[in-house]
């Protein structure tokens, strides 16, 4: 029998009901489940890479697949950020007053990354990265812009609505992320390390989203978790 759970005493049911007048008791409020709105397959992301001209924005779609980070975070990348040839990892920092205003929602993290996006990254400092002092990642790098300046969240949203336009596929930046954790919990990671990748401040927001993933083991071992 579960621990908490007694049967009911010969007393019977009623015995120890105080006959004053009651109290009242918070009850617990269950979530109603979080609609998932689906996943990019990996025909998918390698079709929107093709269609992009620019090796920055086919770096925008590698790194919020292959990160999961939200896109204030991802306009909020520095070069400090990331790491080098040795170390492949990009880090989530939070910063206030991004001339862009954008901010690191979640909680500051660091993600490990594969090779492969490092050296887009390193090409595209190569070869696209305008002359400029900036210490951002994302930058404008097109003619009529302000040439250098960080990418600012309508750009972004801009770049994704022509690639929907020009591919067929419904994309928008927040979609890459549930993709992200949908494909480690799919390969075995445990509910803990996803909260901790994708930065939530609680495991409850893994679960509320990501339920229809996790099996019912691993929610019992989240939830003993969480009250130990």
């Amino acid at each position: 029998m579960p621990h908490g759970i007694s049967r009911a005493g010969s007393k019977g049911l009623l015995t120890g009901i105080a006959k004053s007048k009651p109290v009242r008791q918070k009850l617990v409020k269950l979530k109603e489940k979080k609609k998932f709105p689906g996943c990019l397959t990996d025909e998918q992301v390698e079709t929107l890479v093709d269609a992009c001209n620019r090796l920055r924005d086919k770096l925008i779609i590698l790194m919020l697949n292959g990160t999961g980070m939200r896109k204030g975070e991802l306009l909020g990348l520095m070069h400090e950020d990331i790491g080098d040839f040795e170390q492949h990892y990009v880090r989530v920092v939070q910063r206030d007053n991004h001339p862009n205003g954008v901010r690191a929602k979640g909680q500051e993290r660091t993600i490990p990354v594969v090779p492969e996006l490092l050296k887009i990254y390193n090409d595209y400092l190569i070869y696209e990265y305008p002359d400029t002092d900036s210490g951002y990642v994302f930058v404008n790098i097109w003619k009529g812009e302000k040439i250098g300046q960080p990418m600012n969240p309508y750009v972004l949203n801009t770049m994704f609505r022509r690639l929907s336009e020009k591919t067929g596929i419904h994309v928008y930046p927040h979609l890459f992320r549930h993709s992200y954790s949908t494909r480690l919990l799919k390969a075995g990671f445990a509910p803990e390390r996803v909260k901790y990748l994708l930065g939530h401040a609680s495991i409850q927001t893994t679960l509320d989203v990501y339920s229809h993933v996790i099996n019912e083991a691993n929610l019992w071992e989240v939830i003993k978790g969480e009250e130990e």
